[in-house]
């Protein structure tokens, strides 16, 4: 078996389940620094860290009369009225997104946290029908954080 890690051995899920006829995951990890800049000095002092962010997105293709990210409640609803909408946005929950190697059931990318703020569909006339989320997600765990 090859070492090489691709993305037709990888599994992306929410919560625990699997979204199929998912074409591809973007994780994004950021720690943001602030430069130190003092008086009388024309170079940074030291930069540190005031801030941690996840971001991810994940591009999928749209099955006839299949499960959607709003039908398994991972994307709030409109609901009735405004007033029913904006519950149904504050009531909204965190998600576990979870990146699987299928060949040897090896976590790739934890993320914790997430909720779904982007929801993009792409029509063409000629194409399959795509569905792209972006999420926010409070922390990312690879491999290397998650073994024992």
């Amino acid at each position: 078996m090859s070492s090489v890690l691709t993305g037709c051995r990888l599994k992306f899920s929410l919560d625990g389940v699997k979204i199929g006829y998912a074409t591809g995951v973007t994780i994004r990890e950021q720690i943001q620094y602030e430069a130190v800049k003092v008086l009388d000095d024309i170079q940074v002092k030291e930069h540190v860290p005031v801030a941690y962010d996840v971001s991810m997105s994940a591009d999928t293709i749209r099955l006839v009369l299949s499960d959607t990210f709003k039908s398994r409640g991972n994307f709030p609803e409109q609901g009735v009225n405004s007033s029913e909408f904006l519950s149904n946005i504050l009531t909204n929950g965190e998600l576990v997104a979870d990146v699987e190697d299928t060949q040897t059931n090896q976590i790739v990318a934890h993320v914790e946290g997430v909720k779904i703020s982007e929801r993009n569909v792409s029509i063409a006339s000629i194409g399959i029908v795509g569905e792209n989320v972006s999420m926010v997600a409070k922390r990312l765990r690879n491999e290397a954080d998650l073994l024992p």
